[in-house]
């Protein structure tokens, strides 16, 4: 009997774990739908193995399951499809320059930590989207060990000071209130940005940014006919939304006539609107 001149090369790339599962599905595990398909499912296992559980991790690094960027809309339950593996450093050199900074004293130390802990936050925010995830203010606090609560707070202020908004689950898929970040999207278009300006700008999903404006428009159109008290129930956006938008229209189109407000409603909605920032 002739030896094939590759038996022997065959013999030994038969020795690898994918084959040795393709085998297991078609021999074990009762899958009926052929080697093609059972070799596509265990490729899909192994890369997905190997991103969660990459053979060499950098220092100083965590492998974290963020959202994925792509999983959009109100949902908040989570199922494990909506899930991606993300890298991010624990920590920089230039955030350890922030918290070790010689030139403050013990009495600025805590303004050292705040710093600090915003920049990580903002990073691993900014990490994660690079990469195809979004991460949630649950996700920053496990990772860090603050609540909530204070990273809220600290991503609020930071967006406050730099007119910057950081990618986070409800930035980029509209989950929670996220009512300055609707208005800064009109107040964006209304000085002349395209939504797709927008969108790249506040790293927001597309789609949202386009659900937005079309919210606006809807608001400014009722509000010439019907009272604000009604517009929520109209437009199926909450008061607070609703609110927003309408003092965006005050602000920027002071000359267009707004349906007189029904008696008893909150004085908060008789304020004269903010001056029109730069």
């Amino acid at each position: 009997m002739n030896t094939p001149p590759n038996y022997t090369a065959t013999r030994i790339q038969k020795r690898n774990l994918p084959d040795l599962l393709v085998h297991k599905f078609l021999t074990e595990y009762g899958y009926a739908h052929g080697p093609v398909i059972a070799r596509a499912i265990v490729d899909d296992i192994l890369v997905t193995i190997q991103q969660c559980y990459p053979e060499r991790v950098p220092p100083k690094t965590v492998v974290w399951l963020a959202v994925r960027r792509e999983s959009r809309g109100q949902r908040k339950g989570l199922a494990v499809s909506d899930l991606t593996p993300v890298q991010l450093a624990v920590i920089t050199d230039a955030e350890i320059q922030i918290l070790t900074d010689p030139s403050l004293g013990n009495t600025r130390r805590h303004q050292a930590r705040y710093a600090f802990n915003q920049a990580r936050y903002v990073r691993w925010c900014h990490e994660a989207y690079e990469q195809g995830g979004v991460l949630t203010h649950l996700d920053l606090s496990l990772l860090s060990g603050q609540s909530t609560g204070y990273i809220g707070r600290t991503l609020r202020r930071y967006e406050a000071e730099t007119d910057q908004i950081v990618p986070t689950r409800g930035t980029v898929h509209d989950i929670g209130p996220s009512v300055t970040h609707k208005a800064e999207v009109i107040r964006r278009w209304l000085r002349h940005e395209s939504p797709v300006q927008i969108a790249r700008a506040l790293n927001h999903a597309q789609e949202s940014v386009d659900r937005y404006i079309a919210d606006y428009q809807k608001v400014r159109t009722l509000a010439q006919k019907f009272t604000a008290a009604e517009l929520p129930a109209l437009t199926g956006l909450t008061p607070s939304v609703v609110q927003q938008y309408l003092t965006l229209l005050r602000e920027y189109e002071p000359g267009l006539v707004l349906y007189p407000p029904s008696p008893g409603e909150p004085t908060a909605q008789e304020e004269p609107p903010p001056s029109a920032c730069g």
